[in-house]
Protein backbone atom coordinates (compact mmCIF):
# COMPACT_ATOMS: atom_id res chain seq x y z
CA UNK A 1 0.00 0.00 0.00
CA UNK A 2 3.07 2.47 1.03
CA UNK A 3 4.82 1.61 -2.27
CA UNK A 4 1.36 2.41 -4.15
CA UNK A 5 0.88 5.65 -2.55
CA UNK A 6 4.64 6.46 -3.30
CA UNK A 7 4.46 5.74 -6.75
CA UNK A 8 1.06 7.70 -7.46
CA UNK A 9 2.58 10.88 -5.62
CA UNK A 10 6.12 10.48 -7.68
CA UNK A 11 3.85 10.48 -10.64
CA UNK A 12 1.58 13.02 -9.89
CA UNK A 13 4.82 15.19 -9.12
CA UNK A 14 6.46 14.43 -12.74
CA UNK A 15 2.76 15.76 -14.18
CA UNK A 16 3.59 19.25 -12.48
CA UNK A 17 6.63 19.80 -13.00
CA UNK A 18 6.63 18.16 -16.94
CA UNK A 19 7.54 21.04 -19.86
CA UNK A 20 5.58 20.44 -22.91
CA UNK A 21 7.41 20.57 -26.01
CA UNK A 22 5.52 23.35 -28.65
CA UNK A 23 6.52 24.73 -31.60
CA UNK A 24 6.75 28.72 -31.76
CA UNK A 25 3.74 28.11 -34.41
CA UNK A 26 1.98 26.68 -31.66
CA UNK A 27 2.60 29.23 -28.78
CA UNK A 28 1.96 32.30 -31.49
CA UNK A 29 -1.67 30.20 -32.06
CA UNK A 30 -3.34 30.80 -28.56
CA UNK A 31 -0.16 32.33 -26.47
CA UNK A 32 -3.20 32.29 -22.88
CA UNK A 33 -3.18 28.77 -23.39
CA UNK A 34 0.49 28.50 -22.38
CA UNK A 35 0.61 31.70 -20.16
CA UNK A 36 2.21 30.73 -16.98
CA UNK A 37 3.88 27.30 -17.93
CA UNK A 38 7.33 26.15 -18.67
CA UNK A 39 7.53 25.11 -22.28
CA UNK A 40 10.55 23.69 -24.52
CA UNK A 41 10.48 25.79 -27.77
CA UNK A 42 11.16 22.79 -30.61
CA UNK A 43 11.90 25.80 -33.20
CA UNK A 44 15.21 26.90 -33.72
CA UNK A 45 15.39 30.97 -32.78
CA UNK A 46 18.00 33.30 -33.79
CA UNK A 47 19.02 36.33 -32.00
CA UNK A 48 17.94 39.32 -33.73
CA UNK A 49 18.63 42.29 -30.87
CA UNK A 50 20.37 42.15 -27.88
CA UNK A 51 20.20 44.03 -24.78
CA UNK A 52 20.59 44.88 -21.40
CA UNK A 53 18.20 42.01 -19.40
CA UNK A 54 16.53 40.39 -22.83
CA UNK A 55 17.05 38.66 -26.05
CA UNK A 56 14.48 39.88 -29.15
CA UNK A 57 14.28 36.03 -30.40
CA UNK A 58 12.74 35.30 -34.51
CA UNK A 59 13.33 31.64 -36.32
CA UNK A 60 14.85 34.66 -39.01
CA UNK A 61 16.39 37.53 -39.28
CA UNK A 62 14.33 40.49 -39.43
CA UNK A 63 14.97 43.18 -41.48
CA UNK A 64 13.75 46.69 -41.69
CA UNK A 65 10.44 47.31 -43.56
CA UNK A 66 12.34 50.12 -45.20
CA UNK A 67 15.19 48.21 -46.34
CA UNK A 68 12.26 45.60 -48.45
CA UNK A 69 9.46 47.63 -49.06
CA UNK A 70 9.20 51.84 -49.83
CA UNK A 71 8.99 53.71 -46.92
CA UNK A 72 5.63 55.76 -45.33
CA UNK A 73 7.25 58.51 -46.03
CA UNK A 74 7.23 57.97 -49.69
CA UNK A 75 3.92 57.15 -50.00
CA UNK A 76 1.64 54.30 -48.21
CA UNK A 77 3.42 50.67 -48.92
CA UNK A 78 0.79 47.50 -47.97
CA UNK A 79 4.25 45.74 -48.55
CA UNK A 80 5.39 47.77 -45.62
CA UNK A 81 2.59 47.27 -43.11
CA UNK A 82 2.76 43.92 -44.06
CA UNK A 83 6.54 43.43 -43.12
CA UNK A 84 6.35 45.21 -40.05
CA UNK A 85 3.30 42.82 -39.30
CA UNK A 86 5.58 39.77 -40.07
CA UNK A 87 8.19 41.00 -37.76
CA UNK A 88 5.93 41.92 -34.92
CA UNK A 89 4.12 38.63 -34.77
CA UNK A 90 6.98 36.37 -35.72
CA UNK A 91 9.54 38.08 -32.55
CA UNK A 92 9.28 36.78 -29.08
CA UNK A 93 11.18 38.85 -25.88
CA UNK A 94 13.34 36.34 -24.00
CA UNK A 95 14.11 37.97 -20.33
CA UNK A 96 17.00 35.90 -19.10
CA UNK A 97 20.44 35.95 -17.02
CA UNK A 98 22.62 36.22 -19.93
CA UNK A 99 25.50 39.16 -19.72
CA UNK A 100 24.72 41.40 -22.85
CA UNK A 101 28.10 40.98 -24.25
CA UNK A 102 27.88 37.18 -24.27
CA UNK A 103 25.36 36.72 -26.92
CA UNK A 104 25.26 38.22 -30.23
CA UNK A 105 22.94 38.99 -33.25
CA UNK A 106 22.62 36.06 -35.46
CA UNK A 107 23.20 33.09 -32.76
CA UNK A 108 20.94 30.28 -32.93
CA UNK A 109 19.27 29.40 -29.85
CA UNK A 110 17.80 25.30 -29.83
CA UNK A 111 15.54 23.28 -27.58
CA UNK A 112 15.17 26.82 -25.19
CA UNK A 113 13.18 26.13 -22.42
CA UNK A 114 11.22 29.46 -20.65
CA UNK A 115 7.93 30.30 -18.89
CA UNK A 116 5.29 31.86 -20.95
CA UNK A 117 4.56 35.48 -19.23
CA UNK A 118 2.17 36.59 -21.60
CA UNK A 119 2.22 37.03 -25.76
CA UNK A 120 5.21 36.94 -27.23
CA UNK A 121 6.97 37.03 -23.27
CA UNK A 122 9.20 34.71 -22.03
CA UNK A 123 11.12 34.31 -18.86
CA UNK A 124 14.07 32.46 -17.64
CA UNK A 125 16.01 32.34 -14.23
CA UNK A 126 19.68 31.31 -15.98
CA UNK A 127 21.28 32.31 -19.21
CA UNK A 128 20.63 30.14 -22.53
CA UNK A 129 23.43 28.48 -24.45
CA UNK A 130 23.78 29.44 -28.09
CA UNK A 131 25.58 28.54 -30.72
CA UNK A 132 27.42 31.65 -32.20
CA UNK A 133 28.02 32.39 -35.63
CA UNK A 134 31.52 32.39 -36.81
CA UNK A 135 33.47 35.71 -36.48
CA UNK A 136 33.98 37.45 -40.31
CA UNK A 137 36.68 37.16 -41.14
CA UNK A 138 38.45 39.75 -43.95
CA UNK A 139 40.94 38.43 -46.42
CA UNK A 140 43.75 40.41 -47.48
CA UNK A 141 43.29 42.63 -50.89
CA UNK A 142 45.08 41.40 -53.89
CA UNK A 143 47.87 42.84 -55.41
CA UNK A 144 47.45 45.45 -57.77
CA UNK A 145 44.05 46.38 -55.70
CA UNK A 146 43.35 49.42 -53.79
CA UNK A 147 41.25 48.34 -50.82
CA UNK A 148 38.69 51.69 -49.51
CA UNK A 149 37.09 51.56 -46.71
CA UNK A 150 33.66 53.70 -45.71
CA UNK A 151 33.53 53.41 -41.66
CA UNK A 152 31.07 55.39 -39.29
CA UNK A 153 33.33 55.20 -36.36
CA UNK A 154 30.72 56.91 -33.85
CA UNK A 155 31.54 60.13 -31.94
CA UNK A 156 35.24 60.23 -32.34
CA UNK A 157 36.20 63.15 -30.39
CA UNK A 158 39.50 64.70 -29.14
CA UNK A 159 37.85 67.36 -26.81
CA UNK A 160 35.86 64.99 -23.97
CA UNK A 161 33.43 68.79 -23.00
CA UNK A 162 30.30 69.99 -24.93
CA UNK A 163 28.66 67.19 -26.36
CA UNK A 164 30.87 64.66 -25.63
CA UNK A 165 31.19 65.37 -21.94
CA UNK A 166 28.27 63.31 -21.14
CA UNK A 167 29.03 60.08 -23.44
CA UNK A 168 32.64 59.53 -22.74
CA UNK A 169 35.03 59.13 -20.02
CA UNK A 170 38.76 59.19 -21.01
CA UNK A 171 39.09 55.37 -20.26
CA UNK A 172 36.50 55.05 -22.65
CA UNK A 173 38.08 56.94 -24.80
CA UNK A 174 41.11 55.26 -24.64
CA UNK A 175 39.38 51.93 -24.95
CA UNK A 176 37.63 53.22 -27.86
CA UNK A 177 41.16 54.64 -30.03
CA UNK A 178 42.43 51.33 -28.99
CA UNK A 179 39.46 49.25 -30.81
CA UNK A 180 39.19 51.71 -33.67
CA UNK A 181 43.30 51.47 -34.62
CA UNK A 182 42.86 47.75 -34.00
CA UNK A 183 39.87 47.81 -36.78
CA UNK A 184 41.63 49.88 -39.38
CA UNK A 185 44.82 47.73 -39.12
CA UNK A 186 42.78 44.64 -39.71
CA UNK A 187 41.04 45.97 -42.67
CA UNK A 188 44.44 46.65 -44.43
CA UNK A 189 42.66 50.14 -45.94
CA UNK A 190 44.54 52.09 -48.63
CA UNK A 191 41.76 54.77 -47.74
CA UNK A 192 39.30 54.74 -44.98
CA UNK A 193 36.06 57.23 -45.32
CA UNK A 194 35.21 57.97 -41.61
CA UNK A 195 32.02 59.44 -40.48
CA UNK A 196 31.51 60.51 -37.07
CA UNK A 197 34.62 62.46 -36.15
CA UNK A 198 35.00 66.04 -34.50
CA UNK A 199 35.68 68.63 -37.27
CA UNK A 200 38.87 70.28 -36.93
CA UNK A 201 42.16 68.25 -36.32
CA UNK A 202 42.51 67.64 -32.70
CA UNK A 203 40.53 63.91 -33.51
CA UNK A 204 42.24 63.03 -36.66
CA UNK A 205 45.53 63.60 -35.08
CA UNK A 206 44.61 61.64 -31.75
CA UNK A 207 43.91 58.61 -33.90
CA UNK A 208 46.83 58.86 -36.30
CA UNK A 209 49.39 59.30 -33.36
CA UNK A 210 48.05 55.87 -32.17
CA UNK A 211 47.92 54.44 -35.65
CA UNK A 212 50.94 55.12 -36.69
CA UNK A 213 53.31 53.86 -34.19
CA UNK A 214 55.69 51.71 -35.63
CA UNK A 215 55.06 52.63 -39.14
CA UNK A 216 54.33 56.39 -39.44
CA UNK A 217 52.85 56.21 -43.35
CA UNK A 218 48.93 57.08 -42.60
CA UNK A 219 47.65 60.94 -43.04
CA UNK A 220 44.38 62.30 -42.93
CA UNK A 221 42.36 64.84 -44.72
CA UNK A 222 39.12 66.47 -44.00
CA UNK A 223 37.68 70.04 -44.26
CA UNK A 224 39.71 72.99 -43.17
CA UNK A 225 37.51 74.00 -40.01
CA UNK A 226 38.58 75.05 -36.60
CA UNK A 227 38.56 72.57 -33.66
CA UNK A 228 34.76 72.86 -32.41
CA UNK A 229 32.33 70.25 -30.87
CA UNK A 230 30.59 69.53 -34.19
CA UNK A 231 30.52 65.85 -36.08
CA UNK A 232 32.45 65.88 -39.45
CA UNK A 233 33.70 63.53 -41.50
CA UNK A 234 37.59 62.74 -42.10
CA UNK A 235 39.64 60.54 -44.80
CA UNK A 236 42.60 58.44 -43.22
CA UNK A 237 45.03 57.35 -46.13
CA UNK A 238 48.28 55.54 -46.93
CA UNK A 239 51.05 57.20 -48.17
CA UNK A 240 52.94 54.71 -50.07
CA UNK A 241 49.94 53.94 -51.80
CA UNK A 242 47.66 57.17 -52.16
CA UNK A 243 47.98 60.73 -52.27
CA UNK A 244 45.61 63.97 -52.12
CA UNK A 245 45.41 66.04 -55.32
CA UNK A 246 43.72 68.73 -54.65
CA UNK A 247 42.17 70.34 -51.94
CA UNK A 248 38.83 69.10 -50.80
CA UNK A 249 35.22 70.50 -52.21
CA UNK A 250 32.21 70.66 -49.80
CA UNK A 251 28.27 70.00 -51.10
CA UNK A 252 27.64 73.08 -48.98
CA UNK A 253 28.93 76.85 -49.70
CA UNK A 254 28.32 78.24 -45.98
CA UNK A 255 31.31 77.16 -43.90
CA UNK A 256 28.79 77.64 -40.62
CA UNK A 257 26.31 74.72 -42.58
CA UNK A 258 26.55 71.69 -40.24
CA UNK A 259 27.01 69.60 -43.21
CA UNK A 260 29.75 71.33 -44.83
CA UNK A 261 32.33 69.42 -42.74
CA UNK A 262 29.95 65.85 -43.23
CA UNK A 263 29.40 65.91 -46.89
CA UNK A 264 32.50 66.59 -49.13
CA UNK A 265 34.27 65.01 -52.20
CA UNK A 266 38.33 64.66 -52.34
CA UNK A 267 40.71 63.54 -55.24
CA UNK A 268 43.19 60.83 -55.07
CA UNK A 269 46.01 60.12 -56.91
CA UNK A 270 47.36 56.36 -56.98
CA UNK A 271 50.94 56.72 -56.45
CA UNK A 272 52.73 54.36 -58.22
CA UNK A 273 50.61 54.68 -61.78
CA UNK A 274 48.57 58.30 -60.90
CA UNK A 275 45.65 57.51 -61.76
CA UNK A 276 43.21 59.37 -60.21
CA UNK A 277 39.55 59.27 -58.90
CA UNK A 278 37.35 61.23 -56.03
CA UNK A 279 35.68 59.43 -53.05
CA UNK A 280 32.21 61.48 -51.92
CA UNK A 281 31.95 61.08 -48.22
CA UNK A 282 28.69 61.73 -47.22
CA UNK A 283 26.48 61.54 -43.93
CA UNK A 284 23.19 62.74 -44.11
CA UNK A 285 20.27 63.63 -41.45
CA UNK A 286 20.19 60.57 -38.81
CA UNK A 287 16.78 59.23 -37.86
CA UNK A 288 15.12 59.92 -34.44
CA UNK A 289 14.73 57.41 -32.13
CA UNK A 290 10.90 56.26 -31.89
CA UNK A 291 9.81 58.17 -34.75
CA UNK A 292 11.54 57.32 -37.69
CA UNK A 293 11.23 58.80 -41.32
CA UNK A 294 8.60 61.18 -40.68
CA UNK A 295 10.10 64.46 -39.34
CA UNK A 296 14.30 63.71 -40.68
CA UNK A 297 13.64 62.13 -44.20
CA UNK A 298 12.89 66.35 -45.45
CA UNK A 299 16.05 67.16 -44.01
CA UNK A 300 17.82 63.53 -46.03
CA UNK A 301 16.06 65.09 -48.94
CA UNK A 302 17.82 68.27 -49.06
CA UNK A 303 21.03 66.76 -48.03
CA UNK A 304 20.60 64.56 -51.27
CA UNK A 305 19.61 67.18 -53.65
CA UNK A 306 22.82 68.85 -52.41
CA UNK A 307 24.92 65.75 -53.34
CA UNK A 308 23.45 65.39 -56.41
CA UNK A 309 24.31 69.34 -57.33
CA UNK A 310 27.80 68.99 -56.12
CA UNK A 311 29.37 65.98 -58.12
CA UNK A 312 28.94 66.84 -61.69
CA UNK A 313 30.86 70.42 -60.13
CA UNK A 314 33.15 67.48 -58.18
CA UNK A 315 33.60 66.46 -62.19
CA UNK A 316 34.40 69.34 -63.18
CA UNK A 317 36.43 71.03 -61.00
CA UNK A 318 38.95 67.84 -60.18
CA UNK A 319 38.78 66.66 -64.10
CA UNK A 320 37.87 63.07 -63.58
CA UNK A 321 34.15 61.15 -63.71
CA UNK A 322 35.83 58.08 -61.23
CA UNK A 323 33.28 58.70 -58.45
CA UNK A 324 33.14 56.41 -55.40
CA UNK A 325 30.14 57.68 -52.69
CA UNK A 326 30.78 56.31 -49.47
CA UNK A 327 28.99 57.09 -46.36
CA UNK A 328 26.51 56.92 -43.36
CA UNK A 329 23.16 57.51 -45.28
CA UNK A 330 20.91 56.98 -42.24
CA UNK A 331 18.29 55.55 -45.45
CA UNK A 332 17.43 52.08 -45.83
CA UNK A 333 17.43 50.78 -50.11
CA UNK A 334 13.83 51.31 -50.46
CA UNK A 335 13.89 54.97 -49.08
CA UNK A 336 13.92 58.11 -51.07
CA UNK A 337 17.20 59.85 -50.93
CA UNK A 338 18.64 55.80 -51.95
CA UNK A 339 16.49 55.62 -54.88
CA UNK A 340 16.93 59.76 -55.66
CA UNK A 341 20.77 58.66 -55.87
CA UNK A 342 20.12 56.05 -58.55
CA UNK A 343 18.15 57.94 -60.56
CA UNK A 344 20.90 60.36 -61.18
CA UNK A 345 23.29 57.51 -62.79
CA UNK A 346 25.02 56.33 -59.66
CA UNK A 347 24.93 52.55 -59.28
CA UNK A 348 24.38 51.05 -55.96
CA UNK A 349 26.54 48.93 -55.62
CA UNK A 350 26.26 46.44 -51.98
CA UNK A 351 22.77 45.06 -52.13
CA UNK A 352 22.87 43.55 -55.46
CA UNK A 353 23.22 39.71 -54.95
CA UNK A 354 23.16 40.49 -50.88
CA UNK A 355 19.54 41.11 -50.01
CA UNK A 356 19.95 39.20 -46.77
CA UNK A 357 22.73 41.52 -45.74
CA UNK A 358 22.93 44.66 -43.75
CA UNK A 359 25.09 47.34 -41.86
CA UNK A 360 23.35 48.38 -39.05
CA UNK A 361 20.96 46.60 -36.44
CA UNK A 362 18.40 48.84 -34.60
CA UNK A 363 15.81 47.06 -32.08
CA UNK A 364 16.60 44.07 -33.66
CA UNK A 365 15.57 44.60 -37.46
CA UNK A 366 18.60 44.92 -39.75
CA UNK A 367 19.61 46.28 -42.94
CA UNK A 368 22.25 48.44 -45.03
CA UNK A 369 22.59 52.50 -43.83
CA UNK A 370 26.15 52.33 -45.06
CA UNK A 371 26.22 52.87 -49.15
CA UNK A 372 28.17 52.69 -51.21
CA UNK A 373 27.50 54.01 -54.87
CA UNK A 374 29.75 54.39 -58.07
CA UNK A 375 29.67 56.42 -61.20
CA UNK A 376 29.56 54.22 -64.38
CA UNK A 377 33.29 55.03 -65.25
CA UNK A 378 33.93 53.98 -61.62
CA UNK A 379 31.90 51.10 -61.61
CA UNK A 380 33.46 48.63 -63.81
CA UNK A 381 36.42 48.82 -61.90
CA UNK A 382 34.98 47.67 -58.72
CA UNK A 383 36.40 44.09 -57.97
CA UNK A 384 34.12 43.38 -54.54
CA UNK A 385 32.30 45.07 -52.20
CA UNK A 386 30.51 43.62 -49.24
CA UNK A 387 30.36 44.93 -45.43
CA UNK A 388 32.47 43.53 -42.44
CA UNK A 389 30.22 42.23 -39.81
CA UNK A 390 32.38 43.11 -36.40
CA UNK A 391 29.91 45.79 -34.90
CA UNK A 392 26.41 45.53 -36.00
CA UNK A 393 26.22 41.84 -34.53
CA UNK A 394 27.86 43.04 -30.86
CA UNK A 395 25.73 44.20 -27.94
CA UNK A 396 26.70 48.08 -27.39
CA UNK A 397 25.51 50.71 -25.32
CA UNK A 398 27.59 53.85 -25.32
CA UNK A 399 29.85 53.65 -21.60
CA UNK A 400 28.75 49.73 -21.79
CA UNK A 401 32.37 48.39 -22.69
CA UNK A 402 33.87 46.01 -20.71
CA UNK A 403 36.71 48.10 -19.47
CA UNK A 404 39.09 44.44 -20.44
CA UNK A 405 38.16 43.76 -23.66
CA UNK A 406 40.94 43.70 -25.99
CA UNK A 407 38.95 43.00 -28.84
CA UNK A 408 38.18 45.39 -31.72
CA UNK A 409 34.76 44.24 -32.14
CA UNK A 410 31.70 46.92 -31.67
CA UNK A 411 34.17 50.03 -31.62
CA UNK A 412 30.56 51.85 -33.04
CA UNK A 413 27.60 50.56 -34.07
CA UNK A 414 27.79 50.63 -37.53
CA UNK A 415 29.96 47.96 -39.90
CA UNK A 416 32.10 49.08 -42.14
CA UNK A 417 32.17 48.64 -46.10
CA UNK A 418 34.82 47.35 -47.56
CA UNK A 419 35.20 48.21 -50.97
CA UNK A 420 38.17 46.48 -53.55
CA UNK A 421 39.11 48.72 -56.52
CA UNK A 422 41.48 47.75 -59.14
CA UNK A 423 41.93 50.87 -61.30
CA UNK A 424 42.25 51.09 -65.08
CA UNK A 425 44.61 53.70 -66.41
CA UNK A 426 42.87 55.49 -68.52
CA UNK A 427 46.18 57.16 -69.91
Amino acid sequence: MRKHILFLFIISTLSVHAVERVSLEQLQADWSHYTNQTVLITTPLVVCGSFFDSLLLAPERLFCPDERALGLADGDSTMYYAIQAHNHASSVCLHCRNAYYDVRTGDVIRGLQARVTGPRQLLTGKSVMTRHQPKDRLPKPRKKELRIVGANIENYFADLGGYAHKRTTPAQQAMKTRKVVKALRAMHADIIACCEMQVGDKAPRMLLEALNKGCQHYAYATMPLADNDRIGGCFIYNTKRVRTCAEPLSAYRDTANHYYARMFAMPFEETTTGERFIISLNHLKSKRAGRGNYDTHLKRMQNTDSLLVMLPQAVEHFGDTDILLLGDYNCYTQEGPIQAIVRAGYAEMLPLGQANDYSYSFKGEAGYLDRCFASPSMAVQIVRVRPWHINADWYYSHGAYKMKDKSMHRYADHDPIIVDVKLLNSK
